[in-house]
Formats: C-alpha cells, sequence, structure tokens
C-alpha cells in the first residue's frame, strides 16, 4: 500500500467542460490535463500546548475613557421592538482590535460579542427595560460596563405621542 503513494502523489489530473458549461475535474483522460500541487500543510507556530513552550503574556487591559449607551430620542413601540432597535455605543477611544462588546437586557445577554458599535436590541415586550453595554477583552472576559440605560417599550397605539398605559 506503501509503494502506491508515490504514484498517486503525481497521478494526472483533466480539467473539461461539460455539456451544461460546468469546470469537471478527473483522473480520467478527455481534458485538459493539469498540474496540480499537493496542498501545503501548515503547522503552528510557537503554541502554548507544545511541551517546554512558555505561556503567551496575557495583553494589559486598559480601560476605555467613555462607554456609553446612547439613549433613544423617540418613544419605542413593540412593533419597532419586534423588528429591532439599533442602539448606538459610544465608546472612547474607539474599540481596540480584540475587544468586543455584549449588550446585557435586563441582566441577560441579550446577543453574542461583536467588534461594533452598533448593538441591536430584539423582541422586546411592552414595559421598561435595563440596558447596559459590557466591553469584553481579547480572551472573552468582561472588563467595563456602561452605566444602565431605561428603555420603555410602549404598547401600539393610534398616535406615536400617546402615552401607553401604565402598569
Amino acid at each position: 500500500m506503501l509503494a502506491d503513494l508515490p504514484s498517486q502523489a503525481h497521478a494526472a489530473v483533466y480539467r473539461h467542460t461539460d455539456a451544461q458549461g460546468n469546470i469537471v475535474w478527473s483522473d480520467r483522460p478527455g481534458g485538459t490535463r493539469a498540474q496540480v500541487r499537493a496542498p501545503r500543510v501548515l503547522s503552528p507556530s510557537s503554541s502554548t500546548d507544545s511541551p517546554g513552550a512558555e505561556p503567551a503574556t496575557p495583553v494589559r487591559f486598559t480601560s476605555y475613557q467613555r462607554v456609553v449607551l446612547k439613549p433613544r430620542s423617540a418613544p419605542v413601540t413593540v412593533e419597532q421592538a419586534r423588528r429591532g432597535i439599533p442602539l448606538r455605543l459610544e465608546i472612547v477611544p474607539r474599540l481596540r482590535a480584540g475587544d468586543q462588546v455584549q449588550l446585557i437586557i435586563d441582566g441577560r445577554r441579550h446577543q453574542s460579542p461583536l467588534s461594533s458599535h452598533v448593538l441591536m436590541a430584539m423582541g422586546l415586550k411592552v414595559g421598561r427595560h435595563a440596558l447596559v453595554a459590557e466591553v469584553l477583552d481579547s480572551a472573552g472576559v468582561v472588563r467595563q460596563r456602561s452605566d444602565v440605560m431605561t428603555l420603555d417599550v410602549l404598547a401600539a397605539s393610534t398616535s406615536e405621542s400617546e402615552p401607553a398605559n401604565s402598569r
């Protein structure tokens, strides 16, 4: 079986076009003979799993000067909340490479961490909600949080200015 390996490594490959115009690759003659190189296998560079390798030095997290969820200027209806409410995150300085943010609503993670300054709240029910943006470092550890932003989702009404019934 091992004697077969060198011959298969240099086996001919043929390229032809079928009746539908699709390019077909085959080991059977009938098209243009193509030279195909064996795939290059990459080995990981110094890994911490290797015996004797030193663990990577953790990058020191530097706090952001400002992490604020910008308040909404207009009330949010339940229809808008169902479709999704874009929330702008002001973060100074800009979000660094490797850091991510995630949205927490009413104490529960609402979305996976993102490398973005716009977060999306979706599927909120009528009522008052507490929103917080969390900054995670490259290891996924929460390092910083915004202050709580309150978001009221109003029941659908005929007028946008009409207040929702209080609970």
